[in-house]
């Protein structure tokens, strides 16, 4: 019987019996390959030795080979089998401790950073004993007992906060289900192993795991991470002909890190997209520089981090450039300092000069994680998609507050009314609070039917971060001359709103990426 369980990992254990009473145990957790733990459906055994397969599903959660094994040298008794359900668990689980004796054991409780966080001598029972373990970080820590027979260890995954850090003894019991199999185990032979998990879209298996047991292991099933895409599910015409779909949230750039570029590079810091469409950095922007490993959001024109082979400083075209013109160290460079150039005249982000644009050039962690997947719009498309373009219901954009930050909502072009009833629509005179909407509602109900928000990020001069949710500027890959560049630009003091604006190229303002989808 198949059951999935709403948490993060299952943990499943093969025992194998000896002559000697020894079992070992095989505990297998479900992992992806950035880290995350993976709910596991059931796990594949196959003994290529003897050419038998058992599978273990939850909640049978041991599979025991009760006769006797051969081929052992001089196997002494065990400490103690452990076992624990649920593991990860939200605060406490339970812990089965099987002995061969009676005998008192110290269970000790520590974190990853090898810190003892409960120390507890108990009189434990030969057999099954239940114990109940409570722990309040939510982090990955290690249960050891020991027993004048050695000691044993198992990893335990709390998920959650939880009230208080304690071992408590239930007495006897038994927490861990067995399922009984009839096949051959030997010292020596080779298990092929295999999870399996609904979890994950279309990746349901795990890397195939060669093993050939001697002792008690510990074993991580890997199953290939598929990189997030941070599309919003809405299309939006942006021309007669094409249609596209908006990043998740502004594009954000630590220097933490590296990322790959196109043409096959490398490059320094992290590229992401907000995890929320309302995410602004604010103040924060103001640390910019090679060093700052915190988030930034406000991007000089064109500083993609793609090199202008004329400008041997490589000085005005990083993520973190601020536009101070005492770094203009060479007359012949504009005195705007950003953008696509030879020796920075008037280009847009096209032909030679693309790999300038953020999406382009640069790999998204949250994006797909490869270059080339992501681009910036265009004057002439953000011109389309907010005054031209045609859509079911007649609404285009709506000024709003949500989740109390200030911005303009985009529909798709497939928005109904009924979807969510906003008002005064397709208004760029109209206040910002004509639709005030909660994180809830935002979620559930806007941007799930496909709505795009641009937060009011405030703009950066230098080292200076001015009008955070206050105004709103969102660059476009085109410019009107070598020291001004074209973008959209909304201003709460004046409940103003301009899709045909432009700004200097220094300034530091909003990204929000596109990526095509041909109708």
């Amino acid at each position: 019987m198949k059951k999935i369980f709403a948490f993060f990992a299952v943990m499943a254990a093969v025992s194998v019996q000896t002559a000697f009473s020894q079992d070992i145990t095989l505990t297998f957790t479900g992992a992806r390959t950035d880290g995350a733990y993976v709910v596991l459906d059931s796990v594949q055994v196959q003994n290529i030795s003897r050419s038998w397969t058992e599978t273990v599903v939850y909640p049978d959660t041991m599979l025991t080979f009760p006769q006797p094994v051969t081929g052992i040298a001089n196997v002494q008794g065990f400490a103690a089998s452990l076992s624990a359900y649920p593991n990860p668990f939200n605060g406490a689980t339970n812990v089965a401790v099987t002995l061969p004796q009676s005998s008192n054991a110290v269970v000790q409780v520590f974190n990853l950073a090898g810190q003892k966080i409960v120390e507890q001598t108990m009189a434990l029972q030969a057999g099954n004993n239940l114990l109940e373990v409570c722990l309040q970080e939510p982090q990955v820590h290690i249960l050891a007992v020991t027993t004048p027979q050695g000691r044993s260890t198992i990893k335990l995954i709390n998920s959650r906060q939880g009230s208080e850090n304690a071992v408590l003894s239930r007495g006897a019991g038994v927490v861990i289900d067995k399922l009984q199999s009839t096949q051959t185990f030997q010292f020596g032979d080779t298990l092929q192993i295999v999870g399996f998990t609904s979890q994950l879209n279309t990746i349901t298996q795990s890397r195939m795991l060669s093993q050939s047991p001697a002792a008690s292991a510990n074993i991580t099933l890997l199953f290939d991470t598929i990189p997030e895409r941070g599309v919003l599910p809405g299309s939006f015409s942006v021309s007669a002909d094409e249609e596209v779909h908006f990043a998740k949230g502004n594009l954000q750039y630590s220097a933490t890190g590296t990322h790959a570029v196109a043409g096959g590079g490398i490059a320094p810091g992290t590229w992401r997209f907000a995890p929320h469409q309302w995410d602004t950095i604010g103040a924060a922007n103001r640390n910019i520089s090679s060093t700052y490993t915190g988030w930034i959001d406000l991007f000089g024109w064109g500083t993609s981090g793609y090199h202008n082979t004329n400008d041997p400083y490589n000085t005005f075209y990083q993520p973190y450039s601020t536009g101070n013109y005492t770094q203009i160290v060479n007359a012949t460079f504009n005195y705007y300092g950003y953008g696509p150039s030879t020796n920075m005249q008037d280009t847009h982000f096209v032909g030679t000069s693309a790999y300038y644009d953020w999406g382009i050039y640069n790999a998204i962690s949250n994006g797909g994680n490869e270059p080339g997947l992501w681009r910036t719009l265009t004057q002439t498309e953000w011109a389309y998609l907010l005054e031209s373009r045609t859509t079911t219901s007649g609404v285009r954009f709506a000024k709003a507050t949500v989740n109390g930050v200030k911005g303009v909502i985009i529909t798709p072009d497939n928005w109904t009314t009924a979807t969510y009833p906003l008002d005064s629509v397709n208004i760029t005179t109209i206040s910002f609070t004509a639709n005030v909407i909660s994180a809830a509602q935002w979620t559930s109900t806007l941007e799930s039917a496909g709505c795009v928000f641009l937060p009011m990020a405030g703009s950066r001069t230098s080292f200076s971060v001015i009008n955070v949710n206050v105004r709103g500027d969102y660059w476009a890959s085109t410019c009107w001359n070598a020291a001004v560049a074209n973008g959209i630009s909304f201003q709460r003091n004046t409940c103003s709103f301009s899709y045909y604006s432009g700004n200097a190229r220094y300034y530091g303002h909003s990204v929000r990426l596109v990526t095509n989808n041909k109708k």
